[in-house]
């Protein structure tokens, strides 16, 4: 296999080998903050890994090989330059937690929902203007973050997601909710402030136990509650 390029881990390949040793045992390897342009080719070598950090990097694409780490559990490429995520990363049977916020994404792979585990996604601050109809059959997730993104639409099916607890959805292009979501029986948290809203489904606020609501202060009334003529509008 090619070397590593020298630019990694502060020109000195030696410490990234000392990570990736460290790795076999642990199963965690942590590479923030390392000046990365690309991933190293021994990353997806590494039997057993359940941790993966990369965050805080240069990376504008992920290799297709990332599938190899079948027993991943937690991905983290937070503040990198990715423009997308490879459809193999939907073929990590394990993987519980997906966190990718701020980065240049403009969608998701169409198969995401093939990860029946994911329990945590986040994808705030990237250019998404739609998420995928298939992200409902993700039955295990309970934190969605997708906030500071330029969605104008949600999947009808948002009802579907029968685990979710925390929907934070805030500063996107949002008019409307899709109706489904009065379905969502875990549903705590709901963030909404910073959407040109019109208004909101009356299943929403009455057949979920939302505890907390967040919303833009012109859809409450004075005494802040929600305004009348806001629930029931879908």
């Amino acid at each position: 296999p090619s070397p590593d390029p020298p630019s990694i881990m502060g020109n000195s390949p030696t410490k990234l080998s000392q990570r990736l040793e460290r790795a076999e045992k642990t199963g965690v390897l942590a590479l923030r903050d390392c000046g990365l342009e690309k991933v190293p080719d021994r990353v997806v070598s590494v039997a057993g890994l359940r941790v993966l950090d990369m965050s805080h990097n240069k990376l504008t694409s992920l290799p297709s090989s990332l599938s190899r780490l079948e027993g991943l559990k937690d991905l983290s490429l937070d503040a990198n330059k990715l423009a997308s995520l490879p459809a193999q990363i939907c073929m990590l049977p394990r993987l519980e937690t997906l966190s990718a916020p701020s980065n240049d994404l403009t969608s998701l792979p169409g198969a995401i929902g093939s990860l029946v585990k994911l329990r945590k996604l986040v994808l705030t601050g990237n250019r998404l203007t739609a998420l995928p109809d298939s992200l409902c059959a993700c039955s295990s997730l309970q934190l969605l973050d997708a906030s500071r993104n330029r969605l104008a639409a949600l999947p009808e099916a948002l009802g579907q997601l029968g685990s979710l607890v925390e929907l934070t959805l805030a500063e996107n292009c949002l008019s409307a909710v899709p109706a489904s979501t009065g379905s969502l029986r875990r549903l705590k948290d709901l963030d909404l402030r910073g959407n040109p809203l019109e208004g909101l489904p009356a299943g929403l606020l009455t057949d979920t136990p939302l505890q907390h609501l967040q919303l833009d202060e012109r859809l409450l009334a004075k005494d802040g509650s929600l305004r009348e003529d806001v629930e029931g509008r879908e």
